[in-house]
């Protein structure tokens, strides 16, 4: 039931009492104050999530309920899909220490999704110049600045390629579903810690491209095989993908050549022969010797695992481990 207050608000903007249809045009006024204000409620709401997950995640509350994670919880009770489930719990852990950003979500200033890109960047030195550098900008216009750019940049400073995000939209069975959960469980269980979108694919695609079992390339071949443009001038290196040429990060470039098949330079007229950086017989006795295992402590896997001097080349090492 309406009271009379809300009667003469829905005669006013001109819908009925359903709410689902007009009974003659609304103000054109009217109607943006009402929508602005259920964006701004909107964005107070998600505010006042953030803070009582933080207090859920502190006293465990899906415990209460049988639930293993409070992601579950979040994905059986509230409704949330995983990958909204996590970025719910980050956002609200990242705004503990963003006091102004929070603020600015509970007041409205700026909606969730905008919040959502300034917490992978903000911190709470560059909070206050983040939010000046956004002031009026879209959503699409804030995902532009902050990509390519790491927790304590400042708005406009150099783009690191290794932190431009790509996005990948999939829509996929039951059975495809639960299989890629259950990729992601074992390779969590493998590694001993939670594992990222980007790491579950990136193993799936190397272990696909391998073509071998679990453990990845064969013995005695490289773990890379590279095809590199590096400009000589600015060091940019690009790295061939489907087709494609993506900018990687220099050490991306470093860490590959340290155990692949190099095929040399590819723009002259000359083809060079084709060079391994680790002979095949080494590496096929260090990964024997290692157990096909990585020696990195803490590290148990045994997938994808590449061959790298204990001390760098440019150091003088020469003893190679996995990793």
């Amino acid at each position: 039931m309406f009271d009379r207050e809300d009667e003469r608000v829905v005669e006013e903007s001109g819908f009925t009492d359903t709410g689902t249809s007009p009974t003659r045009s609304p103000d054109w006024r009217q109607l943006d104050r009402q929508l602005r204000g259920i964006a701004r409620r909107r964005a107070a709401l998600d505010a006042e999530e953030a803070r009582w997950l933080m207090l859920a995640q502190q006293t465990e509350l899906h415990r209460r309920f049988g639930y293993a994670t409070l992601l579950e919880y979040l994905e059986r009770t509230l409704g949330y899909g995983p990958r909204a489930a996590r970025e719910r719990l980050r956002v609200a852990s990242a705004l503990q220490v963003l006091p102004a950003t929070a603020a600015a979500l509970a007041r409205g200033d700026h909606a969730y999704s905008a919040v959502r890109e300034l917490t992978r960047v903000c911190r709470q030195d560059t909070e206050r110049a983040w939010l000046d550098a956004v002031a009026g900008k879209t959503v699409h216009e804030i995902e532009a600045m902050v990509a390519g750019r790491k927790p304590g940049d400042l708005p406009g400073g150099p783009v690191d390629p290794e932190e431009v995000r790509k996005t990948l939209s999939f829509e996929v069975s039951a059975e495809t579903f639960a299989v890629w959960r259950d990729a992601r469980l074992a390779l969590e269980l493998e590694r001993g810690e939670p594992v990222s979108d980007d790491e579950v694919l990136r193993t799936l695609c190397l272990d696909r491209l391998a073509g071998a079992g679990a453990r990845g390339r064969t013995a005695g071949r490289a773990a890379y095989q590279i095809a590199l443009m590096v400009c000589p001038t600015c060091e940019r290196a690009t790295q061939d993908g489907g087709g494609a040429a993506v900018e990687v990060p220099a050490r991306v470039a470093a860490r590959a050549r340290c155990d692949a098949r190099v095929v040399g330079r590819v723009d002259g007229d000359r083809v060079e022969k084709a060079t391994a950086t680790i002979p095949p017989r080494v590496r096929a006795a260090v990964i024997a010797r290692d157990h096909g295992r990585c020696r990195v402590p803490g590290c148990r896997s045994s997938r994808w695992i590449e061959v790298h001097d204990v001390r760098p080349r440019a150091h003088g090492g020469h003893t190679p481990w996995t990793t």
